[in-house]
């Protein structure tokens, strides 16, 4: 598992492996709600005449923390296409959404999204509890376990994926202590 935070990899080049020309910079990262995943990556092209401009999960040969690799500029797809095809009709943009359990509890709010590009299978988010609470405690990682419900602008998760939530962000308090 090869996990990426979407604000890290937003504005990395983007390599063709055929001839190693850097086609374009990553521009955003289309999430699909129906299998809770990536289903491609949207570039802004460089002067390079492209027939397209999305990269599709399958044509990634690899993310790492400096580029996005694809197989071959020519696969790529104009977004008018790739915005027809059946997973797009529920793309999801999760930065934002409220997080609520299923008890009613309000957990805070999706500041990033964490997804595994080999598989494109959405892992987690990061939360935020408001400024204060994420500079002194930092901010947490939620996995995405159990039943999840994504709504138009909330979520509600399970409360077995709150007992899993990770503090990682560290914060101010970690470092006074």
């Amino acid at each position: 598992m090869v996990i990426k935070k979407y604000s890290n990899v937003l504005g990395l080049p983007v390599i063709s492996a055929k001839d190693g020309v850097k086609i374009g910079t990553l521009k955003d990262v289309a999430f699909c709600r129906d299998n809770m995943g990536v289903a491609g990556f949207i570039l802004e092209k460089d002067s390079h005449n492209l027939k397209g401009n999305v990269v599709l999960l399958e044509d990634v040969l690899s993310l790492g923390n400096d580029a996005l690799i694809v197989d071959d500029a020519d696969r790529l797809l104009k977004y008018r296409k790739f915005r027809k095809f059946p997973e797009m009709k529920e793309r999801m943009q999760l930065q934002g959404f409220k997080i609520y359990t299923h008890s009613g509890n309000d957990i805070g709010i999706v500041q990033d999204i964490l997804f595994d590009y080999r598989t494109g299978k959405v892992e987690g988010v990061q939360v935020s509890d408001g400024l204060v609470q994420d500079l002194m405690m930092g901010r947490n990682i939620l996995p995405f376990i159990g039943r999840i419900e994504i709504g138009s602008d909330n979520i509600l998760v399970e409360n077995e994926a709150v007992e899993e939530m990770m503090n990682t962000g560290g914060g101010l308090r970690s470092r006074l202590n």
